[in-house]
């Protein structure tokens, strides 16, 4: 039984990639054909990254969505489109201190049922027994992070409020800017060549060992976290 409890998650979670994948497949395919692609073009949509005010409705979202636990790393793309890499890496960091500081003080301070939801999730529990300055530093720089959870999670578990912001900031610093350089140099490329540029290869090679040094460090994790659950889950059995 508890094989099978551990396996079915899993299971969910190759499937839930499988039609991420399956429904970028698609939609790439129908911007590819359906005349958009002509019609859009790289020049017309950096002209919104020209005023000020587009940088803080990102830095003004980003903070709402966080203070509410909500998803927000769609940001870490859409900026690099908008912003050279410099810019798009101060807008994201700051939407990321204004999002997480919100956040943050939302689960600590302000509380209710919604926050109360996020008490025994998983990120909550990993940061009660590992809040260390490294830990939190590697949670926000691993691509695919969960930072709403981390923000209400870190909240709850009453982790100091400079520590965790200084860490994050850290981590999501190095990622954003490795995320602006690689999209900015490649939608901006004019040729295979220019997007294969060395800042741009070296960007996505870096992303790619963070990306694997996360999942590995992520199993991990979990597998520790399993062993740690499992004096309290017999005790309550």
């Amino acid at each position: 039984m508890t094989v099978l409890h551990h396996q079915l998650p899993e299971k969910r979670q190759r499937l839930r990639s499988l039609l991420t994948i399956a429904t970028l497949v698609v939609l790439f395919i129908l911007f590819m054909t359906s005349g958009i692609r002509e019609k859009v073009s790289v020049e017309n949509v950096r002209q919104l990254g020209g005023t000020p005010l587009t940088g803080a409705l990102i830095v003004i979202a980003m903070a709402g969505a966080w203070t509410f636990a909500l998803p927000a790393s769609v940001f870490f793309f859409i900026t690099p489109v908008l912003f050279p890499p410099l810019a798009a890496t101060g807008i994201i960091c700051l939407g990321t201190a204004t999002g997480t500081t919100m956040g943050y003080v939302a689960a600590r301070y302000i509380g209710g049922p919604y926050v109360e939801r996020f008490r025994h999730h998983r990120v909550t529990r990993f940061l009660k027994r590992h809040s260390s300055f490294a830990t939190l530093f590697a949670l926000r720089v691993f691509p695919s992070s969960p930072h709403m959870f981390i923000n209400y999670g870190a909240g709850l578990v009453k982790i100091p409020l400079l520590k965790f912001l200084t860490a994050t900031l850290c981590g999501v610093g190095i990622k954003a800017f490795l995320y602006a350089t690689a999209i900015w140099g490649s939608v901006g490329a004019s040729s295979i060549s220019d997007a294969l540029s060395w800042q741009n290869v070296s960007a996505l090679f870096a992303l790619g060992v963070l990306a694997l040094i996360g999942h590995v460090l992520h199993r991990r994790w979990r597998r520790k976290s399993e062993i740690e659950d499992r004096p309290s889950n017999d005790t309550t059995s």
